[in-house]
């Protein structure tokens, strides 16, 4: 009898990480005849999963609802409940003949004693902060990166071996153009539309500094429209107090406050947007598919020149908080000429396979990506390389 590989897929980072990876998960069920099995927290993530297989025409996965036991949940800070979730649920989900996932909280389960089946792994986003590079890849058994320029950063700093790390493209961008990059006008005007999107970082962040700032140069300047729309990570736990001295930003037909929103992670602000202007959030690759002027804020003093982590900061003019805002936004826009090229290169880089038009619209070149990654998770699979034992070493470690 033929054996039916099962994949179990925590889907534990919240609904921005799953255009990123659990279209994968759809193709090896629908074309490669697997069992995939969607580990989430909530009834709320079950739906968006839902809806997202089948905006994709997918049949929609069997999924559990990682519940916790009442006393754990009681016990356990906010923080900490992604991993408790992970170390309840720990034994099923490494039941079965290979796990997929797009954060590294879950190389928990390899970390624990006993046998363990292959662990693939899809970061979700293209950024170049240092924490998308750290030593938790070790645990992947391979990794699929959106393009060569995260490849080879990982090559470079030793977290994964050449042979475990494979450029597939984007997941989440061959998703969004599977659905069509169209998108309806934001404002019932056609002023051009400055993004604000920073990122939740408390350190790198500069979210409380410029949001108010950006706002009233809009509406003293009459130019532009705004759309402040931050990691949508940065308002997660933020009480109904804060929610609303934000919200209350919003200014009718001119600034629009989206505090994590479906359009906060589909690509309706990214594409629609004439200028970026953030501090060190990835979604500035999303926004650079379609180059356009750029604006980095430098909130903490960073030392950005020749420093890996801020590459995104040669897209486009860097400025302090204190520095002339509205005379920055026209510079943004006059400067755009000169950063266009270096845009161009390093969009290619991040996502393998992108490429233009003669009008400039996005296209892509060879196989969807998910299609891709699936058949190379397929390939392993049939090789059936087995389950190796987790060090014991590796299992006292992991929870320091």
């Amino acid at each position: 009898m033929t054996h039916i590989p099962t994949i179990h897929v925590p889907a534990i980072g919240g609904q921005h990480q799953f255009a990123h990876f659990l279209p994968v998960a759809f193709e090896l069920a629908e074309s490669h005849g697997c069992r995939v099995l969607v580990f989430t927290p909530s009834h709320g993530d079950a739906h968006n999963i839902a809806v997202l297989a089948e905006s994709l025409g997918r049949p929609v996965p069997d999924m559990v609802i990682m519940k916790l036991p009442r006393r754990t949940k009681a016990m356990v800070p906010d923080a900490a409940r992604k991993l408790a979730m992970l170390l309840t649920y720990a034994s099923r989900i490494r039941d079965c003949d290979a796990i997929l996932c797009a954060e590294r909280t879950s190389t928990i389960l390899k970390r624990l004693p006993g046998r363990f089946p292959p662990l693939f792994h899809i970061p979700h986003g293209a950024g170049d902060r240092a924490v998308g590079f750290e030593n938790r890849f070790e645990f992947f058994d391979k990794v699929f990166v959106s393009g060569a320029k995260d490849r080879d950063r990982l090559l470079v700093q030793g977290c994964v071996a050449p042979e475990d790390c494979v450029v597939g493209g984007s997941v989440k961008l061959g998703t969004m153009m599977q659905l069509g990059l169209g998108r309806p006008p934001l404002f019932a005007n056609d002023r051009p539309v400055i993004l604000y999107n920073p990122h939740f970082d408390r350190r790198m962040g500069t979210g409380e500094t410029m949001a108010r700032r950006l706002v009233e140069t809009v509406c003293a300047g009459g130019k532009y429209n705004l759309v402040i729309a931050p990691h949508v990570r940065m308002a997660r736990g933020w009480n109904d107090r804060r929610k609303a001295r934000w919200l209350a930003l919003e200014v009718q037909d001119r600034v629009i406050v989206d505090l994590g929103s479906d359009r906060s992670s589909d690509m309706s602000y990214t594409l629609a947007a004439d200028l970026y202007v953030g501090d060190v959030s990835s979604q500035v690759y999303e926004y650079l598919v379609r180059p356009r002027p750029c604006l980095f804020v430098n909130g903490h003093g960073a030392d950005w020149r020749d420093n890996p982590d801020y590459a995104m900061w040669r897209f486009g003019t860097v400025i302090e908080p204190g520095d002339d805002l509205p005379r920055a936004i026209e510079r943004a826009f006059e400067s755009w000429p000169f950063f266009r090229e270096a845009q161009r290169q390093r969009t290619m880089a991040a996502f393998d396979g992108i490429d233009w038009d003669a009008s400039g619209e996005i296209r892509m070149d060879g196989p969807d990506p998910a299609a891709r990654i699936a058949e190379i998770i397929a390939q392993d699979l049939r090789r059936g390389d087995g389950m190796p034992v987790s060090d014991p070493a590796a299992f006292s470690s992991a929870f320091r």
